[in-house]
């Protein structure tokens, strides 16, 4: 909302322009949105929230980003908002960084439209906190954009170990260094460790969706005669049960396949999800991984339904 437009004007803007549209007009609506909470007051403000029908966690980031392009220099802004990716998520991320930072990265094309919410989390967090993303030893070193040039590999019959491997890093070092490059060591626990955590945190946002999908209120109606067959007591055993019994009981329930599908696809693509995360067996979370794009090829509705959930989370 620019000097002298008034709050319908700023509804009309906020209607033709969609959040979900390009980089470019994430900002002019996000802009609009921080113009209007900075020249109005809070029940006009309030009014204008509610007529924009925009939900409130996402309303809440376009006025975060609002307020961050606003402080930057306009001669400036043309530049940074090219290089933003259309995704207001990952735009969100990236405004934690402060104004010149986000310039800088504009600039050294770190930034693209290609980029995803992970991305941008790590970029973030790499600029907030380098030493926590340095390797080898090297504190504050890794802070810069770099690219990997060569993998060293070790064939299992042979065998690199104690003095050897010492001498090989120090001959290794000497020759990076001739050439300004650095060697860092292989990590390997880590790495396993950073793709649990990822499983875990995917696994359990999956679960609050199951949970959203699949109400106590649904559970409550459902026949003693169907709990007791399926050995299922409460809401929270349906949502841990195996897969089988889990559609098994819905569609007992609610009384054909067809129902089960128009009415809790999603609960099922939230339980296939959770599973394909937390399931300690590598071959059975493939298993459902492929059962889910199966479902998904022959059902447009809920691969569109997952595919909004999973951007409107950051996880893409």
């Amino acid at each position: 909302m620019t000097k002298g437009q008034t709050i319908g004007d700023a509804i009309d803007l906020a209607k033709k322009t969609p959040y979900t549209g390009t980089s470019e007009d994430i900002v002019i609506l996000s802009c609009s949105i921080a113009e209007t909470f900075k020249n109005n007051d809070i029940s006009s403000y309030n009014l204008y929230k509610e007529k924009v029908g925009i939900a409130p966690k996402i309303f809440s980031k376009l006025k975060v980003i609002g307020e961050k392009i606003l402080s930057i220099n306009e001669s400036k802004r043309r530049d940074l908002i090219e290089r933003l990716p259309a995704s207001y998520s990952c735009i969100h991320v990236l405004c934690a960084l402060k104004a010149e930072e986000l310039i800088t990265a504009a600039k050294s094309k770190v930034l693209s439209p290609s980029m995803s919410v992970r991305e941008a989390r790590a970029y973030v967090q790499q600029i907030k906190f380098p030493t926590k993303a340095a390797l080898d030893g090297e504190k504050g070193k890794w802070g810069y954009k770099q690219e990997r040039l060569f993998n060293i590999c070790r064939p299992d019959n042979v065998l690199i170990e104690g003095e050897v491997m010492t001498s090989l890093e120090k001959e290794l070092r000497k020759v990076c260094s001739q050439y300004g490059l650095s060697l860092q060591q292989a990590n390997t626990t880590s790495n396993t460790t950073l793709r649990e955590q990822e499983r875990t945190e995917k696994g359990m946002f999956w679960k609050t969706m199951l949970a959203k999908e699949l109400t106590q209120k649904w559970f409550d109606k459902s026949s003693p005669e169907v709990r007791k067959q399926f050995n299922i007591r409460n809401l929270q055993e349906l949502h841990e049960a195996p897969i089988r019994s889990f559609t098994g009981f819905i569609i007992k329930t609610d009384g054909s396949k067809d129902k089960f599908w128009k009415d809790h696809g999603n609960a099922y693509i939230a339980k296939m999800h959770m599973l394909s995360e937390l399931d300690d067996d590598a071959a059975q979370r493939y298993n459902y991984r492929r059962r889910l794009e199966e479902v998904m090829g022959k059902n447009r509705d809920l691969a569109i339904w997952r595919n909004l959930i999973l951007k409107d989370s950051g996880f893409i």
